[in-house]
C-alpha cells in the first residue's frame, strides 16, 4: 500500500517531542516537506539536528497559541515549500492535572489557550490559504479525555472535548470547497505528556511510545485525497485492558 505523502507539505505544531517528532521524522522519510514549530528554542534546534540536515525540513520557533506567530510560520513556509498540504494541530499539554478546586485562573486559561484555542487559530490561517486552492488537510490531535472521563482532568478534557467538536464542524465546512478536518484521538502513551503535567508516570510502564501511534497519524495524513477519516482513535493494549470489566 502506498499512502500519497511524497512532496506534500506538512506543518507539525509541537513537532519537538512526541507524536509531533516522531510524525515528522516519518513524514521526510516519505518524501514530505516538513515544518516543526515549538516554542523552546533548544528542544526545536535538538530536534532539528536529530532528524538531519534536509532542505525538506523547517524548525520554526513559535507559539501556537498567538496569532501573529501563526500568521509567520504560514508565511515562511510559504516561502519556503510554495504552499500549504497539511496542517497538524500537535501542540497541546496537560499544564497542571488536578482537581478543580486546585486549579487557580490563570492555569485554567493555559490549559485551554495551549489545548484549544491554538488549534482554532491554526486552523482558521490554514484555512485562508487552503480554501482558495480547492484542497487541504487539518488534523487536531485531540485525546480519549475527551471522550472518557476521569478525575482531575476536567479542564483539560473540556478543552480536548472541545477540539473534538471544532474539528467536526470544521470537516463539513471544508468538505465544501474540497478540503478535509481529522481528529486524531489518542490514549495514554510514553510521550513525556505525564512528567510535563507532575504527574507519576511509572504506571506506563508497557505501553506504547510516540513512534507508534505516530504511525496512525502519518496514516491519516496518506490516505486518498478524495477520502476523510472524521475521527480515529487509537489505544495502547494495556490501558484497554485496564478499561475492561473483565
Amino acid at each position: 500500500m502506498k499512502l500519497e505523502l511524497e512532496g506534500k507539505v506538512v506543518v507539525i505544531t509541537g513537532g519537538t517531542s512526541g507524536f509531533g517528532f516522531e510524525a515528522a521524522r516519518l513524514l521526510l522519510e516519505e518524501g514530505a516537506c516538513v515544518a516543526i514549530t515549538g516554542r523552546d528554542t533548544k528542544r526545536l534546534a535538538e530536534a532539528e539536528e536529530k532528524l538531519g540536515a534536509n532542505p525538506r525540513l523547517l524548525a520554526l520557533c513559535a507559539d501556537a497559541t498567538r496569532e501573529d506567530d501563526w500568521k509567520t510560520v504560514m508565511q515562511t513556509v510559504e516561502g519556503a515549500f510554495g504552499g500549504l498540504d497539511v496542517l497538524v494541530n500537535n501542540a497541546g499539554g496537560g499544564i497542571k492535572i488536578a482537581p478543580l478546586d486546585q486549579l487557580d485562573d490563570a492555569t485554567i486559561r493555559a490549559v485551554l489557550e495551549l489545548n484549544l484555542h491554538s488549534a482554532i487559530l491554526g486552523s482558521r490561517e490554514a484555512v485562508l490559504r487552503m480554501k482558495p486552492r480547492g484542497k487541504g488537510q487539518i488534523i487536531n490531535v485531540a485525546s480519549v479525555c475527551a471522550t472518557h472521563a476521569w478525575p482531575g482532568w476536567s479542564v483539560y478534557s473540556a478543552a480536548k472535548a472541545g477540539l473534538a467538536e471544532f474539528t467536526r464542524c470544521l470537516c463539513l465546512e471544508m468538505a465544501q470547497w474540497g478540503g478535509r478536518a481529522s481528529l486524531f484521538i489518542p490514549a495514554a502513551a510514553r510521550t513525556g505528556f505525564a512528567a510535563a503535567a507532575g504527574i507519576d508516570d511509572s504506571w506506563m510502564a508497557g505501553y506504547p511510545g510516540p513512534a507508534e501511534f505516530a504511525q496512525s497519524l502519518v496514516y491519516l495524513i496518506g490516505i486518498p485525497s478524495n477520502c476523510v477519516i472524521e475521527d480515529m482513535t487509537i489505544w495502547g493494549l494495556p490501558q484497554i485492558r485496564s478499561l475492561s470489566p473483565l
